[in-house]
C-alpha cells in the first residue's frame, strides 16, 4: 500500500526513469508540490510504502522535460530487490511498465 507522506525522513537515491510528468505518474494517490534539496529544484511527490520503504517520484529542474524519476531509501540494496520494488511501485501507481526508460539493473554501477 502506498501512503502519501509530506517529508521523507530517509535519504533516496534514483533507482528508475520514467517517460511520464511527475503529475501523470503520481495522479490520484498525491499532490505534487515544489521543493529543493543540495541538488537543484523538483517537483514531486513522496511515499511510504507498506509502511516502511520511504520513496519519491521527482522531477529535477534541468532533467529532460515530461520524465520522473523514482527515488528510493537508499538503505535498500541488492539488485533483484531494487527490480522487485521498481515492479511494486509502477503496479501501486498504476503505470505501465512501458512507461520505464530505465532502470537500476540497467547500469548496475551508475
Amino acid at each position: 500500500m502506498l501512503e502519501p507522506i509530506r517529508h521523507l525522513s530517509v535519504e533516496v537515491v534514483p533507482q528508475a526513469v520514467l517517460n511520464l510528468p511527475v503529475a501523470q505518474v503520481v495522479k490520484k494517490f498525491a499532490r505534487v508540490h515544489s521543493g529543493h534539496d543540495d541538488l537543484d529544484t523538483f517537483e514531486g511527490a513522496s511515499f511510504k510504502l507498506d509502511n516502511k520503504i520511504e520513496i519519491s517520484v521527482r522531477h529535477y529542474s534541468g532533467h529532460p522535460e515530461n520524465t520522473s524519476t523514482i527515488y528510493i531509501d537508499r538503505s535498500i540494496n541488492g539488485l533483484d530487490s531494487i527490480t522487485k520494488l521498481i515492479r511494486q511501485i509502477l503496479n501501486e501507481l498504476d503505470v505501465m511498465e512501458r512507461y520505464l526508460t530505465w532502470e537500476r539493473r540497467d547500469d548496475p554501477d551508475l
